[in-house]
C-alpha cells in the first residue's frame, strides 16, 4: 500500500523564503505532503492551537535554522523554538538543518540585536545537544539534505502516514482479515494446548505406566577370595520397565539434543542399573557378585522407536556441517513437558496427578459420547 507522510517545516520566514521553497520541493519530489504555518501570524491563542494541531497530525518535523531567531511570543520565546519544543514533547522525529556559517550571512538575513543573537546561539546549542545535525550553506544544498535526511528518517522510524481512500480495504476485506486473525489465534491456542498432550494416533500404543520387557545378560561371579575369577557364569534375564520411568531417566541427556550414541548409552546405563537392582541380592545370586550387564541391541532400538512414536523425541532439526554424519535426537515440546512433569519436585505425588488427569479425560470422552 502506497503511503505518504505529512512533513511539518519550521523556520523563520522572511529571511529563509528561498530555502523554504527548496525544502517544499524536496518533500514534494519524495511524494510526501509539506505543511507549515509560516504565513500564519501566531499572535493569539487560537493561532497557536492551530499550529499544535498541524504538528500533531504531521509525521515528521523538519527544522531549518538560518541567521535569525525570529519573532517572539509574550514570554519572550521565539515561535520557531516554541514549535520545536512542542514537536519534541509530541515525540515527532526531528530532522534538524542548521546553517553552516550564520556569521557570514548578509546583514538582512542575520540578527543585529545582541539579545536576539544570544537567543539564536542558545537555540542552536540546544538543538545540537539533542540531535545529530546536518549543516547547509545554500538553498540547493539544503534541498539535497532534506531529501537525504527525510529518506533516512522514514526508514529508521516509519510513521503512520496517509493512504488514498480508494486503497483502504473494504469492510468485507476487513471482516475476512478479522476472521482469519481469530482463526490463527484459535490454532495457536490449540498448538499451545497440544504441548501437554500426546499427538493424535498414539492412543493404542503402550505408554505411561505400561511396562516393557527388556532382555539383558550378565556375569555372576562366586565370592571366592582365593580365586576371584573362579566360577564365572553368564546368565540371561528380563526386567520390566515402565515407559515413564525409562523416559524420565534418559530425557535429561537430550534437553538440548544428543547424538544417537549418547541416547543409546543413556538407555543402556538405565537398564543396567535396573538389572543390578533386580537381580543383586536375590536368592539365586546371594552368593555371587553381579557384573558386566549388557542390553540386547534390538531392545534399545525398540525403546527409541517407541519414544519417537509417542511423540516424545524427534530427529534434530538443527543444521550442521556437511562433514557431520552423526544422527541427533531432541525432545519434542510434548516430550519436554512430560519430562518436567516426571522429574520436577512436586507437592502432590505424580501418580495422583496422572490419575486425576486420566479420570478427567475419561469423563470428557463419556460426555462426548452421550452428546452424539
Amino acid at each position: 500500500m502506497d503511503k505518504r507522510y505529512q512533513v511539518f517545516i519550521s523556520s523563520t520566514f522572511s529571511d529563509l523564503k528561498e530555502e523554504r521553497q527548496a525544502g517544499l520541493k524536496a518533500i514534494l519530489e519524495l511524494d510526501h505532503m509539506p505543511a507549515g504555518m509560516e504565513l500564519f501570524p501566531a499572535a493569539d491563542d487560537s493561532a497557536w492551537e492551530l499550529i499544535q494541531d498541524v504538528i500533531d497530525s504531521s509525521d515528521y518535523y523538519v527544522l531549518i535554522i538560518g541567521g535569525k531567531y525570529g519573532s517572539l511570543d509574550e514570554a519572550g520565546l521565539g515561535y520557531t523554538e516554541k514549535e520545536y519544543d512542542y514537536a519534541i514533547a509530541a515525540k515527532k522525529p526531528v530532522i534538524p538543518l542548521l546553517h553552516k556559517n550564520p556569521d557570514n550571512l548578509p546583514r538582512d538575513k542575520t540578527e543585529t540585536d545582541e539579545a536576539a543573537w544570544a537567543k539564536l546561539t542558545a537555540f542552536r546549542s540546544k538543538i545540537e545537544s539533542r540531535h545529530t545535525c546536518d549543516y547547509w550553506s545554500a538553498a540547493d544544498d539544503l534541498k539535497a539534505r532534506v531529501i537525504v535526511g527525510l529518506t533516512k528518517e522514514t526508514k529508521r522510524h516509519p510513521a503512520i502516514g496517509w493512504v488514498r481512500a480508494d486503497t483502504v480495504p473494504s469492510d468485507a476485506t476487513l471482516s475476512d482479515v478479522l476472521a482469519l486473525k481469530n482463526h490463527i489465534a484459535e490454532l495457536e491456542a490449540d498448538a499451545a494446548a497440544a504441548r501437554d498432550r500426546p499427538p493424535a494416533g498414539t492412543e493404542d500404543l503402550a505408554s505411561g505406566e505400561d511396562v516393557f520387557a527388556i532382555h539383558l545378560n550378565f556375569t555372576a561371579r562366586k565370592r571366592d577370595d582365593s580365586n576371584p575369577f573362579a566360577g564365572d557364569q553368564r546368565y540371561q534375564g528380563t526386567i520390566q520397565v515402565s515407559w515413564n520411568a525409562l523416559f524420565a531417566a534418559v530425557a535429561p541427556c537430550i534437553i538440548d539434543e544428543a547424538t544417537d550414541a549418547t541416547l543409546r548409552k543413556a538407555i543402556e546405563d538405565y537398564v543396567r542399573r535396573k538389572g543390578y537392582e533386580t537381580f543383586d541380592g536375590s536368592d539365586q545370586f546371594k552368593e555371587n557378585i553381579l557384573l558386566n550387564f549388557a542390553v540386547e541391541g534390538e531392545d534399545v532400538d525398540t525403546c527409541i522407536i517407541q519414544m519417537r512414536a509417542l511423540g516424545l523425541i524427534r530427529a534434530s532439526l538443527r543444521k550442521r556441517s556437511v562433514h557431520d554424519k552423526k544422527s541427533y535426537w531432541s525432545l519434542t515440546p510434548y516430550g519436554d513437558t512430560l519430562m518436567a512433569q516426571l522429574r520436577a519436585v512436586r507437592r502432590t505425588p505424580l501418580a495422583e496427578v496422572l490419575s486425576g488427569r486420566a479420570e478427567a479425560d475419561e469423563d470428557a470422552e463419556e460426555s462426548g459420547d452421550g452428546d452424539s
